[in-house]
């Protein structure tokens, strides 16, 4: 009778004693998952420090050197810099050959624009050009082809003045006149080796002035032919 009595006990010692196994064990399995885990977030770190330091390459213009630190910005030269450099060099043509009176020049800083007035272009009413307006076509063609991997796109655009006589008949010259001396600007930029792949064409009529018809230096003003060249973006 003793000896089952203490076989009992053993019994009830050994069952009580089975919780440490089965806590050692899951301390095991959560130091194991900790240290995955904990692995696992290092890996990912490392990415997006490296993914940060490329964003803030790209996005600050920086250069990595060779030891992997990250340098200083991109010195080398922009779109927008040299939209501005051709933008001074045809000031100064301008200035040099006393065409005041007949181009002008404006700036957004992403995209320039020439002013061309009529009477140095084309023969009155017609879309043929004058001989003296070849010399500066071709200065401006030269400039732009120049930088032309820095431009995005060139729009040459036809003006008439309006007359006051809007009979169909009339309307439809003066679309027709301002679309074909833009085509005979562009034609000319092109066969003076300016490649047309970014160039387009548009005809306003007498509908965009920059001045008055109603006097005849308004109606010179507004007889024009505008080549606005846009950069391409950084």
């Amino acid at each position: 009778m003793r000896k089952r009595m203490m076989d009992t006990d053993d019994g009830e010692k050994d069952n009580s004693d089975r919780w440490l196994l089965t806590y050692s064990d899951m301390i095991t399995l959560l130091l194991a998952l900790f240290i995955i885990m904990y692995g696992m977030s290092s890996v990912d770190t490392v990415k997006v420090k490296q993914m940060s330091q490329g964003l803030e390459q790209v996005l600050n213009h920086t250069s990595q050197t060779s030891d992997g630190s990250t340098g200083g910005a991109v010195t080398g030269v922009q779109p927008a810099d040299n939209l501005e450099k051709v933008y001074k060099a045809l000031q100064n043509y301008i200035s040099d050959n006393n065409l005041g009176q007949m181009i002008d020049l404006s700036s957004t800083g992403s995209s320039v624009t020439i002013h061309l007035k009529d009477a140095m272009l084309f023969s009155p009413n017609t879309a043929v050009l004058l001989p003296e307006s070849k010399p500066v076509i071709q200065e401006i063609s030269s400039s732009l082809q120049s930088i032309y991997t820095d431009i995005n796109h060139i729009t040459i655009t036809g003006n008439t003045a309006d007359l006051g006589n809007r009979d169909p008949a009339n309307e439809a010259d003066s679309w027709q006149l301002s679309v074909d001396r833009a085509v005979s600007v562009l034609n000319q930029m092109t066969a003076m080796g300016l490649e047309a792949d970014k160039m387009s064409i548009e005809g306003n009529s007498h509908y965009n002035p920059i001045a008055s018809n109603d006097t005849e230096n308004g109606k010179a003003q507004n007889r024009r032919v505008e080549i606005t060249i846009t950069g391409r973006a950084n």
